[in-house]
């Protein structure tokens, strides 16, 4: 079953985080409870906006690709791999961004959503193992591994080089326009993100049901995030990465959620049947 386990309440967690970023950035750049502000106001820029944003619409469709999917011992593994590693990640470079000093922080409670969700999926899914049919093609080599590949590349560039972000790549202009520790932190938690979606593209079996929620929230985001670039820019087009990364998300969104390369499977008592 896809509904009704601890994917869904995951789900509902991630949610909430999505439309804090979305809606209630200020947020971040608060007190709220006993959790420190996130970032100081003073740091806040256009470029840390539009990257906020972006995070929102990854963990959206981070969220609804959990919901979605029927986990099971397999098909879990890839993206719980990615979630164990963006959620220990987030949690490690908020730590020394603080001097290793514990400060209670909105990014501990986002690594422990992800580490719940990673952990589920990865060993303790709710649905047992789906026997092999002609019909279930491998997941590898189709037009998932493609666009996990890209996002894997994207990942790994944010966590390794973020400096490619503030310069000119050919005819794509810099994304952002200067460093800060906050935009770094922002940077860490979309590769973590985008870390997840990639393993998630190339680990799961897609069909035509387990692609729908998560082809929705590729949409979302490749839309909303295409939008928010383009308004950061005045409404002028200006070639940036984020473009690119819309690209890479839309793509991977149609081919899961309209040209999916599996059949859906039969149901057990069918299977009987013959």
């Amino acid at each position: 079953m896809a509904h009704g386990n601890l994917s869904d309440l995951v789900f509902f967690a991630l949610l909430a985080i999505a439309v804090q970023l979305f809606a209630f950035p200020d947020t971040l750049f608060q007190d709220l409870g006993p959790l420190k502000a996130q970032f100081d106001a003073k740091s806040r820029t256009a470029d840390l906006d539009i990257i906020i944003k972006f995070g929102g619409c990854l963990i959206l469709m981070h969220g609804l690709t959990l919901s979605g999917v029927k986990w099971n011992p397999i098909n879990g593994k890839m993206a719980g791999l990615g979630g164990l590693i963006a959620s220990g990640y987030t949690a490690f470079s908020t730590f020394k961004a603080d001097s290793d000093v514990f400060v209670p922080r909105l990014f501990y409670v986002y690594a422990a959503v992800l580490l719940l969700g990673a952990l589920h999926i990865f060993a303790f899914p709710s649905n047992p193992l789906p026997e092999k049919s002609p019909e279930t093609k491998n997941n590898h080599g189709n037009f998932s591994d493609l666009i996990f590949f890209a996002l894997f590349g994207a990942s790994m560039a944010c966590f390794f080089y973020p400096d490619h972000l503030f310069m000119d790549l050919g005819p794509i202009k810099a994304q952002f326009t200067a460093q800060s520790a906050a935009l770094s932190a922002m940077i860490k938690l979309v590769a973590g993100l985008m870390l997840i979606i990639g393993l998630t593209f190339s680990g799961v079996k897609w069909n035509p049901i387990n692609g729908k929620m998560a082809g929705f929230g590729g949409f979302i985001a490749a839309g909303y995030t295409a939008f928010s670039t383009f308004k950061a820019d005045s409404d002028a087009f200006i070639p940036h990465i984020f473009y690119i990364y819309s690209a890479l998300i839309f793509l991977g969104a149609l081919h899961i959620f309209a040209f999916p390369s599996n059949a859906l499977p039969k149901p057990a008592a069918e299977k009987k049947t013959k």
